[in-house]
């Protein structure tokens, strides 16, 4: 796991390195923008022109290194374009050394825009080093302007640090800079990894300007990035389907017949042995015909047995919220999805908190929306990087659940406010019917260990390695054809 640092933490990191450790600000920005360079240095052509977006800040004077050391190597093709009126002392020395190598350079307050625009839509990389995490609201004025045109710009980009326009107190929708590569100083940012941020971030890659270890070491952790494989026991020689675990599955209407069919498949390819399913009376011939493995069943009010969990909502329908409550009242185990988890909103914005046993939500991007407007009302702030995660994490610690926020990428927060960001950056599991794969396998997993944490984060990652060979194999698919990866991914899994 790799720690996820806020800005405010990492400008303490700096101010530490230079106080504490006595580390002098050029040589932090000397070896941050050398190890730039470095990482850059083989996508670049010799022909290429480069352009360099320089505010007035470390991150202006970290750009600035990477000219120098580009030029050196001789990449001389290159313009500097300088910006902001408030410089900081390193800065302003790196701009007095490029001023000694003669490189050319623009101010952009004083020149054309039209001159500006040009200079980046003729470019072949764009260098952007305007501004750092440090940022608390939306970029304006010149800035705002250069941002855009460079990404109207075909060039490629290089953000220094943080894309800029990318910030902890941005809202994640504002402009900002859409990076095709990275370079991060220290620990990744959090501010990367809101669900819509990440993408602009490119390949993303972390170097250490030289920061003591002693002090990185002391930087908290705001959430953590998880990169490993999934992790699974081995199933004993003398399993058998009984102590394989037994899932029970709520859902399947007229409208959404096939969700809890295609749940029911990832339950046994994430190596449940029984799966029971509860449908309506309308579809439950053609559910029993369609799935013969499973033992389908119409609900009518009998006594609920024990199962190792239950899965409630795949292509559940609405008006579902009296039986969500007797289902909540069993206190069994329970991972609730799609219409679940509306059914559960409606009864949250009635002021109805229904106690339950152990549980995990597994809501996408429009079901989380739902969620948190029934716990804190539609003005509730969402809006900026920090506002989401504050969210997600009051939203788990209020329900007394584990949440599996699913999107590009996947948030997994437990009622202690514990966040495992893991990233996804594979388009191809976008695709109706994937998340009632990925209900299966947690719920499969939560019967199995009756832990909701190890369900929900071994579960993700089983999901998005079965998303990685579907897409090996045949690029792009549909549900089905992502089942029939799932069990490799689960056996890839066991220890």
């Amino acid at each position: 796991m790799k720690p996820l640092a806020l800005a405010s933490d990492i400008a303490t990191l700096d101010k530490n390195a230079q106080d504490v450790a006595h580390l002098p600000p050029l040589c932090l920005m000397e070896s941050a923008g050398l190890q730039i360079y470095q990482l850059w240095k083989p996508s670049l052509s010799k022909d290429d022109r480069l352009v360099f977006l320089c505010g007035g800040g470390n991150n202006g004077g970290d750009a600035l290194v990477v000219s120098r050391y580009a030029l050196q190597d001789g990449f001389a093709n290159q313009v500097l374009i300088y910006t902001g009126t408030r410089i900081s002392e390193s800065c302003a020395r790196h701009r007095l050394v490029a001023q000694a190598y003669a490189l050319v350079s623009l101010q952009a307050e004083n020149t054309e825009f039209t001159r500006l625009f040009s200079e980046l839509q003729h470019a072949d990389w764009i260098v952007d080093g305007l501004m750092g995490t440090g940022l608390k609201g939306p970029l304006n004025g010149i800035a705002a302007s250069l941002v855009e045109a460079a990404n109207q710009s075909k060039a490629r980009i290089l953000a220094v640090d943080v894309p800029s326009g990318l910030g902890d107190e941005v809202p994640s929708d504002a402009i900002c800079i859409q990076a095709d590569m990275t370079v991060t100083m220290g620990l990744l940012k959090r501010s990367m990894f809101h669900p819509s941020t990440r993408s602009r971030c490119g390949s993303l890659f972390c170097v250490n300007p030289s920061f003591p270890p002693f002090l990185l070491q002391q930087v908290p952790s705001a959430a953590l990035l998880c990169e490993r494989k999934a992790h699974l026991p081995k199933l004993a020689i003398d399993e058998y389907k009984n102590s394989r675990s037994h899932v029970a599955i709520f859902g399947g209407s007229v409208a959404y017949s096939g969700a809890a069919r295609l749940s029911a498949k990832a339950c046994f390819a994430a190596r449940a042995g029984l799966v029971s399913l509860y449908c309506d009376a309308q579809v439950y011939t053609l559910a029993a015909s369609e799935a013969p493995s499973v033992m389908v069943k119409v609900y009518e009010g009998q006594p609920i047995p024990p199962y190792g969990a239950l899965l409630v909502g795949p292509g559940w329908g609405s008006g579902r919220e009296p039986l969500l409550e007797k289902l909540f009242a069993t206190g069994q185990s329970m991972v609730l999805d799609a219409d679940g988890i509306r059914a559960y909103a409606s009864l949250l914005a009635r002021g109805r908190r229904p106690e339950h046993g152990p549980l995990v939500l597994t809501p996408h991007l429009g079901e989380l929306a739902c969620l948190l407007a029934s716990l804190f009302g539609d003005d509730y702030d969402r809006k900026t990087v920090n506002a989401f995660f504050a969210s997600i994490q009051k939203a788990a610690a209020e329900l007394k659940a584990t949440l599996v926020v699913k999107s590009s990428l996947v948030h997994i927060v437990d009622e202690a406010g514990n966040v495992v960001v893991i990233e996804g950056n594979n388009p191809s599991l976008g695709v109706a019917g994937s998340g009632d794969v990925l209900s299966g396998i947690v719920a499969s997993l939560f019967a199995k260990y009756q832990d909701g944490w190890l369900a929900a984060l071994e579960g993700a990652l089983i999901h998005q390695q079965t998303g990685r060979l579907a897409k090996r194999a045949y690029g792009y698919y549909d549900s089905e054809t992502l089942l029939a990866f799932l069990g490799r991914a689960v056996q890839e899994a066991e220890l």
